[in-house]
């Protein structure tokens, strides 16, 4: 598929008839540029496409949209501030706004098919809104029968995988932070529809419905009576289902709503020169008193290092003070160590002298011997002196000890933790004294009837959101109860329809239909697991063309369970990578590698349209988006870039050869318009158009 031309009048910035027409690529160039400055439609172009597929349904496509009718009041509401305001504003003008889509290469089953128009028009008076296609130029029996914008979905682009070929490049990033079961799933279902799994369950759930269908047929009255009432049971939980993710969604409006407003709340409490909330101030008080408890602990720590502080300014006399104390100490030992060894040898010499008596030695020699012994002991043991010279203090070992350990904290410890418990007394003080002045300036203020108003209307809003948020909460989990009770009645039913006998027809039918069933399912089993190994391999390769990082992600795992798609990136280590904690370039490159991957596995041939290209890239990973993907993702593809931002001449040199077109969009006080220019004078026409009008 591709689209040779697209028209639109009186949209947005666009007055009046603007009309842009693609002509065929040439071999390797699929690319055209659409370049303006900001805010002279580049965005709106892509909005006006996306409208002329799904006009009401655009909500479906992208969560923009959905909070921008939200936003306006309703879709009536936003679809009318689409009309250009010139248009909108004056007396003499036909109050409505169309854009028209001309498609070729589109392949509808048993529907001869060259080209394709899409019309879809808004009458702003009458509120009304109109799509007319012609097929070759005539209207077809099948679009009446199925209704054009089901015929749109089923035939050209479903709206779950409109967002995989007309996106933003920068929002694309949101593929990357998906959290929710809910997100997961409803993004599961779009690459379901892409990979084309979802076509294959979809014929295996109306295969099983026939089934049953035939059984409730031939069941007899009491068979019957079960099946209907576990049918009614699984329908009525269906609907409850329905019913939760219709309530959550609409919740999710009203929370986008009351964050809105909350925020609106805080800006005006700002301007009132009130910034602090009802919880903010509970809060406030609660730091007050915390930190007036750490004051009196400080001080207490404070206090006891002061009863040191004597010590330490009389630092020469601490330490002469120390001196004596080591040195009376001492004294002490040695004179307790001479007296007991004092002792000791003349024990010893006592009782060598008495050895000697017993012995028969004569009596000069023993004379001799008791003066030689006599003498040495006397030359080797003899009273300690005294090393001080007079005792002052006379402290016992214990009090020495206290007084070394008071010394030694003194000396090592007490500067630092002194300093530092000084430091945390004057920085509480100040923070203390902060925190009152920001509390007496809010409690001023309460005074203040708006800022009360505010304040109160900001209270409630934000208790709203906290109820919505906790409801929500518990509609997911009774979202996941009725799908197992879901589960288990279809079970039931299952079981049941086998014991129903069917007639010779009937049972025909029924046996072909159980066959075909299998073979779907040993198929949807293959094709899933094909579908698995290929995408994972698929995602690998492109990551590993963009990323300039070859080693940082080395694997990719696809689980596909159930309703659910789970895609994770692997480090070098064997470890999942948490999507959240890469870079908004890394998360784009994810992103845009995914895109190609699905778009590559879907086999659905579609214009690509892309705008803020190259947004959030460097130089190194623009160039691989360049000359990797944009010439290979599609066989047609219509980049909006803001020139010399997005786009630099030198990125653009690399990106030339793939050129076929390039669209300038001018703007003048009516509008904007397209000017065709030769791809290479597109960045010297746009420097000469510098005016910029808003609509």
């Amino acid at each position: 598929m591709r689209i040779n031309k697209i028209s639109l009048n009186n949209f947005r910035i666009y007055k009046g008839k603007n009309q842009i027409s693609f002509s065929s690529f040439k071999e390797k160039k699929n690319i055209s540029i659409i370049a303006g400055q900001n805010g002279f439609g580049k965005t709106t172009f892509l909005s006006a496409l996306v409208w002329g597929f799904y006009g009401k349904l655009i909500a479906d496509v992208d969560e923009k949209y959905k909070r921008e009718i939200y936003e306006t009041g309703g879709y009536k509401k936003y679809a009318k501030s689409i009309l250009n305001k010139d248009v909108f504003n004056s007396k003499n003008s036909i109050k409505k706004y169309s854009v028209e889509i001309e498609l070729s290469d589109v392949y509808i089953p048993s529907v001869p098919c060259k080209r394709i128009i899409l019309k879809r028009e808004f009458d702003v008076e009458n509120e009304t809104e109109k799509i007319r296609i012609l097929i070759d130029g005539f209207e077809n029996e099948l679009t009446k029968e199925v209704g054009a914008d089901i015929f749109i979905n089923d035939f050209i682009l479903p709206r779950e995988i409109a967002k995989f070929f007309l996106f933003d490049a920068e929002k694309i990033v949101s593929l990357a932070e998906i959290k929710t079961i809910h997100e997961k799933r409803k993004l599961s279902k779009a690459y379901s529809e892409v990979l084309g799994i979802n076509k294959y369950e979809n014929l295996k759930r109306n295969l099983e419905s026939l089934r049953l269908k035939l059984r409730k047929k031939s069941a007899s009255a009491k068979d019957l009576k079960k099946l209907e009432k576990l049918q009614s049971e699984l329908e009525n939980l269906e609907k409850l289902i329905e019913y939760n993710e219709s309530k959550i969604k609409s919740n999710n409006e009203e929370l986008e709503r009351l964050k809105t407003l909350s925020e609106q709340y805080q800006e005006k409490l700002i301007r009132e020169g009130n910034s602090m909330t009802a919880e903010d101030l509970i809060n406030q008080k609660k730091l007050r008193d915390t930190l007036r408890h750490q004051s009196i602990e400080i001080k207490s720590k404070l206090k006891e290092l002061i009863e040191l502080a004597p010590f330490a300014i009389a630092g020469n006399k601490t330490k002469q003070l120390f001196i004596q104390v080591d040195a009376e100490l001492k004294q002490k030992q040695k004179q307790n160590d001479s007296e007991f060894f004092k002792s000791k040898i003349e024990s010893i010499q006592e009782k060598i002298t008495q050895q000697i008596n017993t012995e028969k030695i004569p009596a000069d020699i023993k004379s001799e011997v008791l003066e030689l012994i006599s003498k040495t002991i006397s030359e080797n043991v003899h009273d300690q002196r005294n090393t001080v010279e007079k005792i002052l203090l006379d402290l016992s070992l214990e009090q020495s000890n206290q007084f070394f350990a008071l010394y030694d904290n003194i000396k090592q410890s007490f500067s630092i933790s002194f300093k530092q418990i000084v430091k945390e007394e004057r920085n509480n003080r100040i923070f203390l004294a902060k925190t009152i002045k920001k509390i007496s300036n809010a409690e001023s203020k309460e005074s203040d009837v708006l800022t009360k108003k505010y304040k109160t209307e900001k209270s409630i809003t934000d208790k709203r959101i906290e109820e919505l948020t906790k409801e929500q909460n518990k509609l997911y989990e009774e979202i996941g109860a009725f799908q197992q009770d879901s589960a288990t009645k279809s079970k039931l039913i299952s079981e049941l329809s086998k014991m129903v006998k069917l007639d010779k027809l009937d049972d025909k039918k029924d046996k072909v239909s159980n066959r075909l069933i299998e073979e779907l399912n040993e198929f949807i089993i293959k094709y899933k697991s094909e579908k698995k190994y290929s995408l994972q391999q698929k995602i690998k390769q492109e990551l590993g063309k963009l990323m300039h990082k070859k080693d940082f992600i080395a694997d990719v795992d696809v689980e596909i369970k159930d309703d659910i798609i789970e895609i994770n990136l692997i480090d070098n280590k064997g470890n999942f990578i948490d999507k959240e904690t890469l870079s908004k370039g890394e998360q784009q490159l994810y992103a845009t590698a995914l895109l190609k991957s699905l778009v590559d596995e879907s086999g659905i041939k579609f214009p690509v349209f892309i705008d803020s290209p190259l947004q959030k890239f460097d130089k190194k990973h623009s160039q691989n988006i360049i000359t990797e993907f944009y010439p290979t993702i599609s066989s047609q593809v219509i980049l909006f870039p803001l020139l010399e931002k997005e786009l630099t001449v030198r990125e653009y040199e690399l990106l030339l050869p793939f050129v076929s077109q390039t669209f300038m969009i001018e703007n003048i006080e009516e509008g904007s318009k397209f000017i065709e220019c030769k791809p290479n004078e597109l960045f010297n026409k746009i420097e000469n158009k510098n005016n910029v009008y808003t609509y």
